[in-house]
């Protein structure tokens, strides 16, 4: 009896194992994305630890200076997904036929919470943003919104981008260079304006006006060869996005402790400053205001940024087929 049992135990152990052999760990898509260290990035390191593994993916985040930089190697197949804003390489991109597609939104922003001068000079050598005139500001790239953001916080005051000294960096460096003076003002994405403001060498002097819109800042972009031979990938891609970007835009999701904890291990900024910074804002449904998108094509056209004379219509650039499934299978907020 006892020779029987143990018979009867090996071959389940054998069926089993062999059950397991055959079965085998299912091969994970690798992909490539795009980012640049801040928070505003959230939806994106959110996807990438959370839901992209639970779809299939293995995910390769690729960190890059600017949202500029992360298109070029989207368009040219490097990288697969990126986030960024939609500036002049991504219109003239759209224009000139190039694989990509903006397909949802990253995040929205106030300008009064980037807006940040220089603290040694604020309330002594100037007090109002004309007073800018001729002093060195500083985006992180170029033909960006950041740019359009400086040329819109300037014209509060009557003057232009036309009329600074433009400067580029990537937004870490905005911090020490408004400490020496380097730089007299920037539009610094969180968690560095809060981070200036911590050090004591930055300043956000503008307050929102009442009813005020967040405008939309930045977008998730893809290749659209990629999508097209892998439009189950695709899918599943922007499945895994919309639950992330679904856990910032509801209860509080900027401010919750698990999120926040993603956001200072891709920042590099401590959790202690990533809970002062001022919270972004994302639509439940990734939904995207594109008529504002149109007066920052007609910016970059007065800059001489785009390779083409006439706007073209702001629908060429996004396609939000997936999104709009990824809506339907997980229903409406």
């Amino acid at each position: 009896m006892a020779r029987r049992g143990w018979i009867l135990g090996s071959a389940v152990v054998i069926l089993a194992l062999a059950a397991g052999l055959s079965a085998g760990p299912a091969q994970r898509a690798r992909i490539r994305v795009g980012y640049i260290p801040t928070d505003s990035m959230a939806a994106v390191f959110i996807a990438a630890e959370r839901y992209l593994p639970q779809e299939g993916f293995e995910v390769e985040l690729v960190r890059l200076p600017s949202g500029a930089e992360i298109l070029s190697q989207v368009a040219l197949g490097q990288l697969q997904v990126g986030g960024g804003a939609l500036g002049a390489a991504a219109f003239n991109a759209i224009n000139e036929g190039l694989p990509v597609k903006f397909v949802a939104s990253l995040h929205n922003g106030f300008l009064e919470d980037y807006f940040t001068v220089r603290r040694a000079v604020w309330g002594s050598e100037i007090n109002r943003i004309a007073q800018l005139r001729g002093k060195p500001v500083a985006v992180n790239a170029r033909g960006v919104v950041t740019e359009y953001l400086m040329d819109r916080a300037l014209r509060l005051d009557g003057i232009s981008i036309e009329d600074v000294d433009l400067k580029t960096m990537p937004f870490p460096d905005m911090v020490p260079a408004l400490e020496t003076g380097a730089i007299w003002a920037g539009i610094v994405s969180e968690p560095f304006p809060t981070i200036a403001e911590e050090r004591g060498v930055g300043i956000r002097p503008l307050r929102k006006p009442p009813g005020a819109k967040p405008i939309p800042f930045t977008f998730i972009f893809w290749n659209t060869a990629w999508a097209e031979r892998n439009p189950r990938l695709a899918q599943r891609f922007m499945v895994a996005y919309l639950r992330a970007g679904r856990d910032l835009a509801l209860d509080n999701g900027w401010r919750r402790e698990d999120n926040m904890q993603l956001m200072a291990k891709y920042t590099g900024a401590s959790l202690e400053i990533i809970r002062k910074a001022r919270p972004h804002h994302l639509d439940p449904n990734l939904a995207v205001d594109v008529r504002q998108l149109e007066d920052q094509q007609r910016f970059y056209m007065r800059r001489g940024l785009l390779r083409y004379r006439d706007p073209i219509p702001i629908e060429r650039v996004f396609d939000f087929t997936h999104l709009r499934q990824a809506i339907r299978e997980l229903g409406r907020k």
